[in-house]
């Protein structure tokens, strides 16, 4: 997952990217870079590690006024300077920031480099930026957005992509199975992966679906499908207050930590309204056999524990997958099947994958997730929101308790409607909202200055403290990249 920006207008091109970029460093922050353009000349910059780095180095380029930047996540190519986005075409003609992963690429880069392309990364994307150079010329395709388009039908694979064009004053952009954003603020132009990135910028905005192409210019914003036909959108509304970049805390996992009494507040006051099961309730359950949980990273452990839950609620088996696996293991599911994705942005490349698998397969398909506009929640037939508010930071905490409760609401209501009683999830809910509290934080600090020179460590538990341990070895990984793992207490004598 890597984060994307365009921006075209007024202010400071430079300081603005950066601005927005730091807003999306929680989709990638191995390196990043942008891309600014004046006249018909490029500036590049780019460094590895995060954004901080790169916001060190950058000169401002006189009289520009647009601009691409990225902050990545390394899928193809190790993290430095070399692989970092955005990439030129070898002709330096197009410049091109991307988010996803092309899955073709090594067959496409093999067919260019036969026709004399070179390459100087490790990456995908160099291989979009070619493909389209290669299009633009070899095939003399006169329109710049439909060599975008001829480029982005030979990928295979998941995309956003901004594009910038050395002698248009335009940012092109076009997007597959990766979310993308775009606001227009008069004569001002914001592309984004996040709507996050357009607070305090405009009041809407628009989102793009699969297989949708454009581009800002001349104060026009124009929308195609992939066979250059003008699309028609409707903006919306940007719910401003949802966001809240005003805080005394130093870095955004401390805050959303301090949060966690919060988003469980959020489920009780959500699901205590009956209309919150309005659609829920339309699934016929009686004709549900199993029950499958899809997820990756946390949500995936709590997807382990939201299955204890179901099968001690339910009296049936469930199983928790994670989502890369499931999608390539043929999964024994059907009509009678009822699959839950689990995630917190909703726009996880493989638990999307895996959604489409068992809708296909003729399964019932629910999203547990926390971003409403999402493609998962649009996409599942039935979905259910954490309400766990905005998380920003790499290492998910909140959404985690969040997914968990509403597992756990999720398990009751069915065993309800099939007529087994009534567990009361909400009263256990306040009990645990009660009880959530940081009293002494020196005493977690002290903790972590024994632990941080560890080379290796181990955690140990059983049942549902087994999930638990997982997680919190997932998030010492994520933070501080010490190698930390899970062992079962019992399996200890052995």
């Amino acid at each position: 997952m890597c984060g994307i920006v365009g921006y075209f207008g007024r202010e400071n091109v430079e300081n603005m990217l950066v601005k927005k970029l730091k807003l999306l460093e929680y989709r990638g922050y191995d390196s990043s870079g942008i891309a600014v353009k004046s006249g018909e000349k490029f500036k590049v910059t780019k460094a590895k590690g995060e954004i901080a780095n790169l916001e060190k180095i950058i000169e401002p380029l006189e009289g520009a006024n647009i601009g691409i930047a990225h902050t990545r996540w390394a899928t193809h190519g190790v993290p430095c300077e070399l692989n970092a986005h955005p990439h030129l075409s070898m002709d330096n003609e197009w410049a091109i920031v991307h988010n996803g992963i092309i899955e073709n690429y090594g067959a496409l880069k093999e067919k260019l480099t036969k026709k004399g392309y070179e390459f100087v990364s490790d990456t995908d994307t160099e291989i979009v930026a070619t493909l389209i150079e290669y299009y633009r010329k070899k095939h003399n395709v006169t329109n710049n957005l439909n060599a975008i388009i001829r480029a982005c039908s030979k990928l295979e694979g998941s995309y956003a992509l901004a594009v910038l064009n050395k002698n248009r004053n335009k940012i092109y952009f076009a997007k597959n199975r990766c979310p993308l954003y775009c606001a227009v603020k008069g004569e001002e132009f914001m592309l984004a992966s996040d709507p996050i990135c357009f607070v305090g910028f405009a009041d809407e905005y628009y989102s793009l679906e699969n297989k949708e192409y454009g581009y800002f210019g001349d104060g026009v914003l124009y929308f195609s499908d992939d066979l250059l036909q003008q699309i028609k959108k409707t903006p919306l509304k940007l719910d401003c207050s949802a966001y809240n970049f005003e805080n005394d805390y130093k870095h955004y996992m401390i805050k959303e930590i301090y949060e966690v009494k919060d988003s469980i507040k959020n489920v009780i006051e959500h699901y205590s309204d009956e209309s919150a099961y309005k659609h829920f309730d339309e699934i016929d359950f009686k004709k549900i056999r199993d029950i499958k949980i899809v997820g990756c990273g946390t949500a995936y452990h709590a997807g382990l524990v939201g299955a204890k839950i179901i099968e001690k609620q339910l009296g049936i088996e469930c199983n928790a997958y994670v989502a890369s696996e499931f999608r390539y293991m043929d999964p024994k599911v059907g009509k009678n099947s009822l699959v839950i994705l689990v995630s917190q942005s909703g726009e996880t490349a493989d638990t999307l994958a895996a959604e489409e698998l068992s809708r296909k397969k003729g399964a019932t398909t629910l999203a547990v997730v926390n971003v409403e506009y999402s493609a998962l929640a649009k996409t599942a037939n039935y979905f259910m929101p954490i309400k766990a508010g905005v998380e920003i930071a790499v290492a998910s905490t909140k959404a985690y308790a969040a997914q968990i409760a509403v597992l756990y609401l999720v398990a009751a209501r069915i065993k309800k409607n099939l007529g087994l009683g009534e567990t009361p999830v909400i009263k256990e809910l306040e009990k645990l909202q009660k009880a959530v509290t940081i009293k002494d934080s020196e005493h977690y600090k002290m903790i972590a200055d024994m632990l941080q020179y560890q080379q290796d460590l181990f955690m140990i538990g059983r049942g549902v403290d087994y999930c638990t341990a997982q997680e919190a070895c997932l998030k010492i990984k994520e933070t501080s990249y010490i190698n930390a793992n899970t062992y079962y207490a019992g399996e200890l004598k052995h």
